[in-house]
């Protein structure tokens, strides 16, 4: 059973119009009309396949981001039974008023920002409930802009009863502090009471404008930001409240973890300059971590999987990013071999489905017609050994 726990997908500009509350569809429209903005939703550097659409408008393949048929018949092709879905990060299928890079595209208004992300959420829940196979999809919402903590306990409440899987945040609010502020402590307590996995996703970064190295910076740095809600909340002692709470973090790579968690657990049990770091914490970090956090390894590398049992294997969630250049589609099949080749066979069905379905509440039964139509042999990994990381194939 193959789930990717990284896919993206976006509306159509005539889509989110619809979804957008009416006082903010003229300004929309303005928007999306003004090449300026265009251009700062569109970074080519992010490598989307995507084009908005053919010549006829409607022909081209990858229009599956906001055509559901389309999008099955994609994962079909990539072997994959199931998906998590995150927003289209930049470029017209991106939320209205909202660019997941950097900050949202007016950080003065974020009762716009807001807006963007509503209109997001509903349109990927209409997505996900009339698509032909719904049991397929678990969509994400995206909560954005949490100034308002009532309002944003109310969207998460409205995310889950509208079918929606977990929440995504940015890696730091956009005002504040920082997540470990006690004014968040209503956020942690309703994805913990709702079983809403908490998610951050590779992308973010400050504003660097367009200077000498600006983009190779943001590429040096681009995931490191999305690290750092663990800390937050472990720190804070929101993971020893909260212990039913899920922090998910996607599309940042997971070599880093065993060395971050080694670091964390030596601070835990020391002191810096004579002051204790505990925080009033029951356990390890490293404990926090194995109870209560996973990684969305998208596209990983055989050196992480090599890494995998430091990292931990109930705690990997593999993930293809589709459709972006960077990940694994269309060659999903190659680039998982050349990953987990070799693997025995109940570490290879946890970091790739199992772990995922136990996550996101898929439901096994309704998925297993499609694994058994798509999903590839347990015996093309586990009949080939390797004799290290980056060995040719047997």
């Amino acid at each position: 059973m193959i789930i990717s726990s990284d896919c993206h997908a976006g509306a159509t500009q005539a889509e989110y119009r619809d979804y957008l509350e009416a006082s903010y569809r003229a300004r929309y429209d303005s928007a999306m009309s003004d090449p300026d903005v265009i251009e700062r939703r569109s970074v080519e550097v992010i490598g989307m396949r995507i084009p908005s659409s053919d010549a006829n408008g409607e022909s081209a393949p990858l229009t599956a981001q906001w055509n559901v048929e389309r999008r099955l018949a994609q994962l079909d092709t990539d072997g994959v039974a199931a998906e998590v879905i995150f927003p289209q990060p930049a470029g017209r299928a991106a939320p209205p008023f909202y660019n997941i890079f950097g900050h949202p595209l007016d950080p003065r208004d974020p009762d716009a920002a807001a807006a963007g992300c509503r209109a997001y959420n509903r349109w990927l829940a209409d997505f996900c409930a009339n698509s032909p196979d719904p049991a397929r999809h678990a969509g994400l919402a995206l909560v954005g802009v949490v100034d308002d903590i009532d309002t944003t306990v109310a969207e998460i409440e409205w995310a889950k009863r509208a079918g929606l899987r977990g929440v995504i945040l940015r890696s730091q609010p956009l005002s504040g502090y920082g997540w470990h502020e006690p004014r968040y402590e209503p956020i942690w307590s309703v994805c913990e009471d709702l079983a809403m996995p908490i998610h951050t996703h590779g992308g973010e970064g400050p504003e660097l404008g367009n200077l000498p190295g600006s983009s190779s910076i943001f590429f040096t740095e681009v995931v490191w930001f999305a690290h750092r809600l663990f800390w937050f909340l472990l720190w804070s002692g929101a993971l020893e409240r909260h212990p039913r709470l899920r922090l998910v973090l996607t599309e940042q790579f997971a070599d880093w973890i065993p060395d971050m968690l080694r670091r964390l657990d030596a601070q835990y049990e020391g002191t810096v300059s004579n002051i204790t770091l505990t925080e009033g914490l029951t356990m390890k970090p490293s404990e926090y971590w194995a109870r209560q956090c996973s990684v969305g390894a998208s596209f990983m590398s055989r050196l992480e999987c090599e890494r995998r049992h430091e990292i931990g294997i109930e705690n990997i969630l593999w993930g293809s990013d589709f459709p972006h250049d960077e990940g694994t589609w269309p060659n999903t099949s190659d680039s998982l071999h050349n990953t987990f080749d070799g693997v025995p066979e109940n570490e290879l069905r946890a970091m790739l489905g199992e772990n995922a379905l136990d996550v996101y509440g898929f439901d096994r039964e309704a998925l297993m017609p499609h694994v058994g139509r798509v999903g590839p042999l347990v015996e093309s990994f586990t009949s080939v050994s390797r004799s290290a990381p980056g060995s040719p194939r047997g």
